[in-house]
């Protein structure tokens, strides 16, 4: 399980602060999480994927999409609306 909190436009446009999801065994690196999460709506799709307004940290660490991520991790997702 990995918890991911959610901050900034990402809470009004998703509709939540915080989700708690098991990672598929594909799911190695932030990017393929992205991925996963992007495919629960066209809004989580424009808000994740290709936003250059999304910043992520790992265990209150600031990482890049090609981070790793495991079982245990707390990733962050700060995201603005891109207008």
């Amino acid at each position: 399980m990995v918890k991911i909190l959610f901050f900034g436009d990402l809470v009004e446009t998703l509709g939540m602060a915080a989700d708690e999801i098991s990672l598929p065994p594909d799911v190695t690196d932030v990017e393929r999480l992205l991925f996963l999460l992007s495919r629960r709506g066209e809004m989580w799709k424009k808000m994740l994927l290709g936003n250059p307004k999304l910043n992520i940290t790992i265990n209150k660490q600031f990482a890049e999409k090609s981070a790793p991520v495991k079982d245990g991790d707390e990733i962050a997702l700060v995201g603005f609306a891109v207008i």
